[in-house]
């Protein structure tokens, strides 16, 4: 049968031939994700390994163990071309690997967002050490930020940008206001999904560096220590080599937590794809497996890459990985690294344009799966693809924007609607936590926290000319000329950058 997946969604659409069209959709959109999945790995595991190699530098022991483990399945996949038994294990293996990816991530987010408070406070005191210059007043200044957030007629950049300002903005909101803030701002998820109010939360809490990860005592306990003696500081009094001493302590945590983000989103990335082919290889049929030069080029790749980190992590591989017949491929000797990374790079060529192409039909079968789900949901389940169908949500997900999206969500919290109570004790929940926090926190920490989580709630204005009361009154109350010009200094940045952005646009 060779039916186009373009007629399968027609068809079913139409609830016709339903007991032919589902299963060769379910098939297709499979297949399609594998082949998408395949070439994506290729360009993906080729650059992480320059990355690897040229950049990043030796990796600690609980990066090189990861690194390991997604090699090892990679070469036992690639190479050993097990059965469908045995892809069905790798992907067991493939989602504790994850599992334990996204933890640590998980930690790592936790302390960026606690070390980005802290840089808030020094960004707020850099000018009491360093000369000022000259700044719009505060008239002119308010009416060149209304201008830049107006300048555009969408709502959502235009919340964007208010939501920026408030935060960076000198922070002098009544408590009391800000606790209502958050009663309004939960007050929005009334009659929306208990999931979409658990994010709410979850994002408040990391904002407002309440949320605290069990694995913060397993993963990264070297920023501990960084953090707790910021805590203890008294940024109030600090003279200028304290300054420099704490900056420095932000900088350089801040810096080793986004190059371990970075490569924690890179591992991410492949197991994702690798979760995919695998999974796709294990509810394929022989028969129905996808035949393609182009697919075979990028197994090549996958599998040089692949020992190439065997040449790079174990001295006892290197030869017989540098004697390998799979370089013979390319009909020329090559014996250097930077020739075998060339010539990989020639095959990557070849593959231009596959995963554009199939990212169109995935676009157009993905959009299908809800209303496919919906309206054919009983002829699943009676025609046995229920399980199949998962797969392709589950690969949905994957291949979303979202490295690390759950892949396995609490579908009753998605049904259960946020009732007026509900809404209600989660505002009270927040607000209760943050008293606590604000009880053993300086003024300025708390200022510092108000101002991290005001920028990413919703916007609470309904007017121009309430933003900009807003403005106005905020540097009004700011009787601190640091503060002040460091706040303005941040947001003419933005406002210029913005400027040369659509300058270049046009």
């Amino acid at each position: 049968m060779n039916i186009s997946i373009t007629k399968c969604i027609r068809e079913l659409n139409r609830n016709r031939n339903v007991e032919e069209m589902l299963p060769e959709y379910i098939k297709q959109t499979r297949n399609f994700y594998g082949s998408h999945a395949c070439y994506k790995l290729a360009l993906e595991y080729f650059m992480f390994f320059e990355n690897i190699s040229e950049e990043t530098g030796p990796l600690n022991s609980g990066e090189d163990k990861i690194l390991e483990q997604v090699n090892n399945i990679t070469g036992s996949f690639f190479w050993k071309k097990p059965d469908r038994d045995g892809c069905k294990k790798l992907a067991e293996e493939l989602l504790n690997l994850r599992k334990e990816i996204t933890d640590r991530m998980q930690v790592l987010s936790a302390y960026v967002d606690c070390f980005s408070v802290y840089e808030y406070i020094l960004n707020r005191l850099e000018y009491r050490f360093k000369e000022m210059g000259e700044m719009p007043e505060d008239v002119k200044f308010t009416e060149d930020v209304v201008q830049f957030i107006f300048s555009s007629k969408d709502n959502a950049a235009i919340n964007e940008k208010v939501r920026f300002v408030i935060g960076q903005l000198p922070m002098r909101m009544l408590r009391s206001k800000y606790f209502d803030v958050i009663r309004e701002s939960v007050s929005i998820y009334k009659g929306n999904s208990l999931s979409s109010l658990e994010g709410f939360e979850y994002m408040f809490r990391t904002n407002a560096m309440l949320y605290k990860d069990k694995n913060m005592d397993i993963y990264f306990t070297e920023f501990k220590k960084p953090l707790e003696e910021l805590k203890n500081a008294g940024f109030e009094d600090i003279d200028n080599e304290q300054y420099k001493t704490y900056n420095g302590i932000v900088e350089d945590s801040t810096y080793e937590l986004l190059k371990l983000s970075d490569l924690y989103i890179l591992f991410g990335e492949i197991v994702n794809l690798l979760y995919t082919i695998v999974s796709v290889a294990a509810y394929t049929e022989e028969a129905d497996r996808v035949q393609d030069r182009t697919l075979d080029v990028a197994a090549t790749i996958i599998q040089c890459i692949n020992i190439l980190f065997s040449c790079l992590n174990n001295d006892a591989f290197k030869k017989s990985c540098a004697d390998n017949d799979i370089w013979k491929r390319s009909g020329e000797e090559l014996g250097s690294m930077e020739e075998k990374m060339d010539w990989l790079s020639e095959l990557l060529d070849d593959l231009t344009g596959k995963q554009e192409t199939i990212s169109e039909i995935l676009d157009m079968a993905e959009a299908a799966l809800g209303q496919v789900k919906e309206v054919h949901g009983g002829a699943i389940d009676s025609l046995g693809l229920a399980e199949n169908f998962d797969l392709l949500i589950r690969f949905s997900l994957l291949n979303s924007n979202s490295t690390f999206a759950e892949l396995d969500e609490d579908r009753d919290a998605e049904d259960v609607e946020v009732t007026p109570q509900m809404a209600d004790e989660a505002a009270g929940r927040l607000i209760s936590e943050v008293k606590e926090l604000f009880k053993s926190s300086s003024r300025i920490l708390r200022r510092a926290v108000m101002a991290n989580t005001l920028e990413k709630i919703p916007v609470f204005f309904n007017t121009p000319q309430e933003v900009a009361d807003y403005i106005s009154l905020s540097l009004l109350q700011c009787d601190d000329e640091a503060e002040k010009y460091a706040s303005k200094e941040i947001i003419m940045n933005e406002i210029e950058e913005y400027r040369i952005f659509n300058e270049v646009q046009d």
